[in-house]
């Protein structure tokens, strides 16, 4: 059996000619269109009549033109050629295409044959893709995942990381990670490709070396022979606040100090555990309540008033008060609060920083007392004495009153301690004291300047009748008996007196003048007072 030859017919090559959806322009060795099929006609709206009295500069737009001797002579050299190039309808818009141009020997004739293809909605589609990564602020770049070459990136990666775009053309991933080696990166790329995308934080060199640190958004694509997607973000920023939102956390919970932080209505939002150990609250029995539940009471509403006005106006306060701990037990605490406002100046928080200073103030209250009051009798010593005397002087001159001054000195008091020993003494003036101040309202002051000596303020007295009637009652009341470990002693008290401002105005000068009535009251026989006069009165 026999096969011959079939060969396509000239009809059928002008069908295929016509039915192609490409355009396609022959052309003579001089440049001129010969042959275009409705394609070509529909691609820049002349009629085939027209294009066959047209050459391929009267369709091309001014920069195409000039490259035609170009392209001719590297038609003539390659055969074929492949470029893109811009085309002017017969409406004046421009149509860019991609132009493939051969070289066909007929018979002894050599034609051009060109097949166009539209690019008009691939360079709109272009278009979009630029003006989209381009003016994202996040990094974007393509990588090839055969190489791990930088295939394109957007601006915004270029100033991210400090290179042009040219110069990361010609790089490749392992340029720039820095967390990654090079076969971590391919081990990567393998992941990528298999699970079509990944998010993911590492760091990037930047071109003057610092590390950036990135958070990546990665999608593949199997175009081009396989590509990678990246959108990146600087996050440098966020991982330092980051780093610094644990440091703070790490002080928050390490701090010895307690700290609370409230919000703007001053209701517990956090305490740290500080607070536990000082307060003996946790955290979930104080959130959502006000620091007022620790309040002991001691400070006055002034106090927190003055309080709440330095935060108004001054955003800080800085001071000591008293509080209680959840057992009842009241505890001294050093405070400070500062106010976190929002950028338009209203409250945000409130952080109190606080440490407990009981200890600190006992200690303080004991050298206070050591410093200020006499340590057998626990009565104010000649130290707290003057203040007192010079406060009350003070006071006495603003509002007009009198101020009596006694000066007591007990009689037959060395007696006592030659016989009986300096214990029962102390035990003698420890009675002596409690029956001075059972003589004498709150406001008084009952003071031992040292040995047997004593000394009592009465205050605020609009006039001086009074006076002498508690200097009889103490006369009477240290003439009592006094028992002590079952021995009865016998003593009195002598004592002097000096008035403000009748006598003096000057706080030492009275003390001098009731010390010179005493000893007037113990020459005329002790047990009984004398007022200082000049001439004394008994």
């Amino acid at each position: 059996m026999t096969h011959k030859n079939k060969t396509l017919t000239p009809d059928v090559f002008r069908q295929i000619f016509e039915l192609a959806a490409d355009p396609i322009f022959i052309l003579n060795m001089a440049g001129n269109f010969i042959e275009v099929n409705q394609a070509a006609c529909d691609l820049i709206g002349y009629t085939r009549d027209e294009l066959l009295h047209m050459r391929p500069e009267h369709i091309d737009d001014a920069a195409s033109r000039e490259k035609i001797p170009g392209r001719m002579a590297q038609l003539a050299r390659d055969r074929r050629i492949t470029f893109e190039s811009v085309v002017i309808h017969k409406q004046g818009r421009s149509v860019p295409v991609e132009m493939h141009v051969s070289l066909i020997q007929r018979d002894e004739q050599v034609l051009i044959v060109n097949i166009c293809r539209n690019l008009t909605e691939r360079k709109q589609q272009e278009i979009e893709y630029q003006a989209i990564v381009q003016t994202s602020t996040d990094g974007f770049w393509i990588t090839c995942i055969n190489d791990a070459r930088i295939l394109d990136a957007n601006e915004a990666y270029c100033q991210m990381i400090g290179y042009s775009r040219d110069e990361l053309l010609s790089m490749h991933i392992s340029d720039l990670e820095a967390d990654e080696s090079p076969a971590d990166t391919a081990a990567h790329i393998k992941k990528i490709i298999a699970t079509g995308h990944d998010f993911f934080e590492t760091r990037h060199r930047h071109k003057d070396g610092h590390l950036v640190e990135i958070e990546a958004s990665v999608g593949y694509s199997d175009i081009r022979g396989g590509v990678i997607f990246v959108f990146v973000r600087d996050i440098s920023a966020r991982k330092r606040q980051e780093d610094e939102l644990r440091l703070a956390a790490s002080v928050f919970n390490a701090s010895s100090a307690s700290i609370v932080i409230t919000d703007k209505d001053n209701r517990i939002v956090s305490v740290n555990p500080a607070f536990t150990t000082i307060t003996g609250y946790e955290s979930e029995e104080v959130i959502g309540r006000t620091p007022s539940m620790l309040s002991s009471g001691k400070q006055s509403n002034e106090f927190y008033r003055a309080m709440w006005q330095s935060l108004a106006h001054n955003k800080h306060w800085h001071g000591e008060l008293w509080n209680l701990r959840k057992n009842g037990q009241i505890y001294a605490e050093q405070l400070s609060i500062n106010v976190i406002t929002n950028k338009d100046g209203s409250v945000h928080r409130y952080v109190a920083i606080f440490s407990d200073i009981t200890e600190k103030k006992q200690a303080e209250d004991l050298m206070w007392r050591q410093a200020n009051y006499d340590t057998v009798t626990d009565l104010p010593n000649r130290r707290l004495f003057f203040d007192r005397l010079d406060q009350e002087i003070k006071k006495c001159r603003r509002s007009t009153q009198y101020l009596a001054l006694f000066f007591i000195d007990l009689d037959h008091f060395k007696e006592v301690n030659d016989t009986h020993g300096h214990d029962i003494g102390d035990h003698l003036l420890i009675e002596a004291a409690q029956r001075l101040n059972a003589c004498v309202r709150s406001t008084d002051t009952v003071a031992r300047l040292g040995g047997d000596e004593f000394t009592l303020i009465l205050t605020e007295l609009a006039e001086t009748t009074r006076v002498e009637s508690v200097a009889g009652n103490i006369c009477d009341a240290l003439a009592l008996p006094f028992v002590i470990n079952e021995i009865t002693l016998n003593i009195s008290g002598s004592i002097g007196v000096a008035l403000y401002p009748d006598n003096t105005t000057d706080a030492y000068d009275l003390v001098a003048k009731a010390d010179i009535a005493m000893y007037e009251a113990k020459r005329q026989g002790r047990n009984r007072y004398c007022f200082y006069s000049g001439g004394f009165e008994t």
